[in-house]
């Protein structure tokens, strides 16, 4: 699905190359926007971050000069000799761009954003729909778990992103908060549901939805209805309404439940992916206090005693012997771990932060005693239920809207796309759907999140339908025309962890999902409820007018029994990992970061992503992660003002 923007017309194209740039830079990815920075606010540090410019004019295509990758620095050169900074933000995933964006504003500041993976530049992160080629490309970490003895002992692919914009830029787009109960439940002092909708709001731009109490209109993150429509779409609210499920027109407002079905909105941008790259950190890149690192790996921060005083890092590129080379704060910075729910705990632990027993059974020297890093791993498993449309239908699908019967792109499509940003390609699929309240729930709130995909699964673990789907275009052959539910615990309570396995930063850690192992076993039942209520919807009027049985499970899977040996063999990540290092008020308990994100018994680091999280919110944690992003980002210009 990587698109060529003149030669993928066909031959039989009319346009000239100028036009297709042009048509490009219209929509939406190239036009760079500015807060208004007009609007009074009731908090000088919200007024601030308000007013500073997102984005400046910088020509599309162009890579700054502020972005240094190891291939442009000199051989054995450290890029940040003679250099000292008031920050440095490790990892320039979603988190990490917010924070560069957001404190590089100032310009008596001077910030270091050093991310692992390469500029983002891959046309695969700019179209919705091509994000499967994303999964285990050079764009991914290729992460897998240890085996999982309770999922049949299988090892579980997690998705991440290796680039500028980190899993932003390979994710499915859905925005999603959750619900004001998740953040209530927290428990913890400055972060409750009242406290961190404004933030929420401080960061959106949406399009579609015009409610000031519920959602922005002049933020950095671009949000908005999904920009393709399949037939299928409506067949499904239909037979969702049938069997009793409520309607829900905004699954972000706090003011009413969240259960019902109806659209899922994405964070897109007429039609183009508004990932952290895109809307935070290339507007941006040309600020002279802001150096980018990229293809560069942190390998641990260095401490004096107990106060971070920078970090050591390595490329390659730059020495093909690893050598070890440092970037030094000034005297009152700080470190930002901003590497995510894996890695962010796995570069604590190689810098002495862990537990102290096990850190020193590999010969590292511990720093501070902190159980809790690397633990309560949490995600949102799935697995699905697809079905194939009846012979009269063959053809209607998303798939068959992008692709023809030999497996290659559609000209529609990407004249769609290229002309008017709709179409099949802005869609990664799963953008309408349900959330609902099964037996298994606690307390009322959804536990089953239903992803409806008007396209047909190839294989009961979604990640290999398109590994399925290569061979298929290699043999000339048609995917198959159906449908798909993704049935996802929302809310789900199994923990795993992340643990180091040796002091060898390029060895990947030790990663246990937790897929199922919550005592009472409600994940499994919220996933075996998830795959009952997906066959009472394809079995509605409404559905079962275009569907023609079922592949996967199959309908001779059908004793509770046999769903639940179907769901350990079939179960896969939906790309929600958090919690590993947990925010919360006692380390003893196996918190790590306080209310200020600060690490406990440490000066001058913090964590600022989605490890941070106690407890998954119901919704996809992208939209949670910008708002941590935010809010920390206003903590640390407050401490500078103050």
């Amino acid at each position: 699905m990587a698109l060529r923007l003149h030669s993928s017309c066909g031959t039989g194209c009319r346009h000239s190359r100028r036009q297709h740039t042009a048509l490009s830079n219209s929509m939406g990815g190239g036009i760079l926007k500015q807060v208004n920075q007009n609007q009074s606010k009731s908090s000088i540090t919200r007024s601030r971050l308000r007013k500073t410019p997102i984005s400046t004019a910088m020509p599309r295509g162009v890579n700054s000069r502020h972005i240094v990758s190891a291939a442009a620095s000199q051989i054995n050169a450290n890029p940040t000799e003679g250099k000292k900074f008031d920050y440095i933000i490790v990892g320039g995933g979603l988190a990490g761009c917010v924070l560069a964006n957001r404190l590089s504003a100032d310009p008596n500041l001077n910030i270091l954003l050093v991310e692992a993976g390469p500029d983002n530049t891959s046309r695969n992160t700019k179209i919705p729909a091509a994000f499967t080629r994303i999964f285990r490309s050079d764009l991914d970490w290729n992460l897998f778990t240890e085996r999982q003895q309770a999922l049949a002992d299988r090892q579980v692919y997690l998705p991440r992103g290796k680039v500028l914009g980190g899993s932003s830029s390979t994710n499915a787009t859905l925005y999603m908060r959750g619900s004001s109960d998740d953040y209530d439940s927290w428990g913890v002092d400055g972060w409750s549901s009242k406290d961190v909708l404004e933030w929420f709001k401080l960061a959106e731009t949406n399009a579609d939805i015009k409610d000031p109490a519920v959602h922005g209109t002049d933020g950095p993150m671009h949000v908005e209805n999904p920009r393709y429509n399949n037939f299928l779409h409506q067949t499904f609210f239909e037979a969702a309404k049938e069997i009793g499920i409520p309607a829900n027109s905004d699954f972000n407002d706090w003011r009413h439940k969240q259960e019902g079905y109806g659209t899922f909105q994405v964070t897109q941008d007429k039609g183009v992916r508004a990932d952290g790259y895109r809307e935070y950190l290339r507007p941006i890149v040309n600020r002279n206090n802001l150096q980018i690192l990229t293809g560069t790996s942190v390998t641990k921060v260095l401490f004096d005693q107990k106060k971070a005083i920078g970090v050591q890092f390595t490329t390659e590129e730059v020495s093909t012997m690893r050598e070890r080379m440092t970037a030094e704060l000034k005297a009152d910075g700080e470190v930002i771990m901003s590497s995510g729910s894996i890695h962010t705990p796995h570069i604590l632990q190689l810098s002495g932060v862990g537990d102290d027993a096990a850190l020193l059974e590999l010969g590292i020297r511990p720093t501070a005693n902190i159980p809790g890093v690397g633990k309560n791993l949490q995600d949102q498993p799935a697995v699905l239920v697809a079905s194939p449309l009846k012979r009269e239908l063959d053809g209607k699908s998303l798939s068959d809207h992008i692709y023809n019967a030999s497996g290659g792109l559609r000209k529609r499509a990407i004249l769609a796309y290229l002309l008017f940003g709709k179409g099949p390609l802005t869609s990664t699929g799963c953008d309408r759907g349900a959330m609902l309240a099964t037996d298994a729930a606690e307390g009322g709130a959804p536990d089953l999140q239903i992803r409806f995909v008007p396209g047909m699964a190839l294989d009961p673990d979604g990640v290999s339908t398109y590994t399925r789907f290569g061979k298929f275009q290699k043999e000339g052959k048609k995917w198959p025309s159906g449908v798909t539910f993704q049935l996802v615990a929302a809310r789900a309570h199994g923990q795993g962890s992340v643990c180091i396995k040796s002091d060898d930063p390029f060895e990947s850690p030790l990663i246990n999902s937790g897929y199922l192992n919550d005592q009472g076993g409600k994940d499994l039942a919220t996933l075996r409820n998830g795959i009952h209520i997906a066959r009472k919807i394809a079995s509605s009027k409404a559905m079962s007018s275009v569907l023609d049985g079922e592949l996967f499970p199959g309908e001779d899977i059908s004793t509770d029994n046999a769903i639940e040996e179907y769901i350990r063999k079939s179960i896969h990540s939906s790309n929600a990992l958090v919690g590993t290092c947990r925010m919360g008020a006692n380390p003893e308990s196996g918190d790590v970061v306080d209310k200020d994100l600060r690490i406990f018994g440490l000066t001058g680091i913090r964590v600022v992503d989605a490890s941070v999280i106690p407890k998954i919110p119901g919704g996809q944690t992208g939209a949670a992660t910008v708002m941590i992003a935010e809010k920390a980002a206003a903590m640390l210009v407050g401490k500078r003002e103050s």
